[in-house]
């Protein structure tokens, strides 16, 4: 039976309902509605295992979210050039993170866009910028170099989500679904079931779902125009607003992967630079209606029963 869309996000639970319930937690934060559902023999220990992942949540977006002023990173951003700051650990290991996408990437994916990103939000153009750079060694020490601003909007949730995933595994939990708006992750299958079933929600017809996947491990994230204003997304090499016209779905081993990675592939959507480990399906309108290209896809997530897309 299908369930409905998961809240803020582009993916839908497809399946029969599982011989237990699951534990269902709901939490708004990160900018978006998170969804846990676990499984674990012992009701007592998911409930706990969740409060604490959910916690960790919590913490990244009080430390990182740029939309508050207090933040960690904010307060970064609004400090001068050669400004340094010693980051606390859960903030170190997501900048690092970020910066380690920037270099994998060829600099498709780059969160020191923080200014160009604040200017499209505000409706105003951003003012090109000379070379953004900045350094975190291995202290943990962050530094700036020229007015740039980082924005970890872009891989943070999806690297976040694999630390939620971590905290769930080590409680015991059998089975796992985190979904905080558009970066998925699971572990294990529901009691009764041989996989996870996610539906793809069609870019152009956003009631519809375009594919399905099976999955027992792993992540999905997608960058799109679900929303009535389009994507915030910003290419780094120009720092114009991108415009997709449609979505780039990408399965990857961690959240964190598939976040970064579908950034990246909404800015230069042909997949031929990317790592073997990860299947991509990009969904674009063109004169025809939508056109639909995969890498990889089907060594890597596994069909609907009809082996087709919908």
């Amino acid at each position: 039976m299908a369930g409905g869309w998961l809240a803020g996000s582009p993916f839908r639970l497809l399946a029969r309902a599982a011989e237990e319930t699951p534990l269902v937690r709901l939490y708004y934060v990160m900018g978006t509605i998170v969804r846990f559902e676990v499984y674990h023999p012992d009701r007592a220990a998911a409930r706990d295992a969740v409060r604490r992942a959910s916690a960790l949540l919590f913490e990244v977006h009080r430390q990182m979210s740029v939309q508050e002023s207090a933040s960690i990173l904010s307060r970064w951003n609004a400090s001068p050039s050669g400004a340094e700051l010693v980051l606390p650990e859960l903030t170190r290991q997501a900048v690092a993170e970020a910066l380690r996408w920037r270099e994998a990437t060829g600099g498709r994916f780059d969160p020191t866009v923080g200014a160009a990103v604040a200017a499209w939000r505000q409706g105003r153009t951003p003012i090109p910028q000379p070379e953004r750079q900045v350094e975190l060694d291995g202290s943990g020490r962050l530094r700036k170099w020229g007015p740039v601003a980082l924005d970890l909007g872009g891989s943070a949730k999806g690297w976040a989500v694999d630390q939620a995933v971590a905290v769930l595994r080590q409680a015991g939990c059998t089975a796992a679904l985190v979904n905080a708006g558009g970066d998925l992750r699971v572990f294990g299958a529901p009691p009764g079931r041989s996989a996870w079933t996610i539906g793809i929600r069609h870019p152009l017809r956003p009631d519809e779902v375009l594919t399905t996947v099976a999955l027992t491990e792993g992540a999905l994230a997608t960058s799109g125009d679900y929303e009535p204003n389009g994507s915030t997304l910003v290419d780094p090499r120009d720092l114009a607003r991108v415009r997709l016209d449609g979505s780039v779905t990408v399965w990857a081993p961690t959240c964190g992967a598939a976040d970064a990675l579908a950034t990246a592939l909404a800015v230069e959507p042909d997949p031929s630079w990317l790592p073997g480990s990860v299947g991509v399906l990009v969904a674009r309108r063109d004169a025809q209606g939508l056109r639909v290209q995969t890498c990889r896809w089907s060594s890597v997530v596994s069909p609907d029963q009809t082996g087709r897309l919908s």
